[in-house]
């Protein structure tokens, strides 16, 4: 039953947030219950935080960039994620794609072994995310694009952990472009 109530206030609240969101001409990509999914495909921050208390991690929540926080992500399978942003380009300037990732924390004592995740734009490798126990990465992740890496305003965006990355460990809180770098205050 808590389980239901939960969904149902998450599905709610991502309604409302693309209801907030929708004016804005921001190509994006939200991580709703999309049919078709395995449910280990998605899962919500208090089931992620569950699983990292019992690894000994802790999880950063999904960060509020441009209303977009609905604590919904989409797990990134072993065998890598792809999925699709239109951008029309309008201008012949750089553009940036952000990418907010499920981060976790060591605590003491646990046993947190390296990982790696490959981020590929249209076929080709764009950055390379990587955590361990003393080090990680600043979310949302930021990638620029020239208009000529996407000349028919298609972003196919490609999610690859590295081989030691072995169950779903890596998920994508929200993905969206701009035209202007995101402020730290956004």
């Amino acid at each position: 039953m808590k389980l239901r109530i939960l969904l149902l206030t998450a599905i709610f609240l991502s309604s409302f947030a693309s209801v907030s969101a929708s004016d804005s001409k921001i190509p994006k990509q939200e991580f709703g219950l999309e049919e078709g999914l395995l449910p280990e495909d998605i899962s919500t921050f208090p089931e992620l935080k569950t699983w990292a208390i019992y690894q000994s991690y802790e999880l950063e929540p999904d960060t509020a960039h441009l209303g977009l926080q609905d604590y919904i992500c989409r797990m990134v399978p072993e065998t890598g994620l792809q999925f699709l942003l239109e951008k029309p380009i309008v201008s012949k300037s750089t553009v940036y794609l952000y990418l907010d990732l499920t981060r976790y924390r060591p605590l003491k004592g646990s046993k947190f072994k390296p990982r790696k995740l490959n981020i590929l734009v249209n076929g080709r490798p764009k950055l390379s995310v990587y955590t361990d126990k003393n080090q990680s990465f600043a979310n949302p992740v930021e990638i620029p694009l020239e208009p000529s890496e996407y000349p028919d305003g298609k972003i196919y965006v490609d999610l690859v952990p590295s081989h030691n990355s072995l169950g779903r460990f890596w998920g994508v809180w929200d993905a969206f472009v701009l035209e202007n770098r995101l402020d730290a205050k956004d």
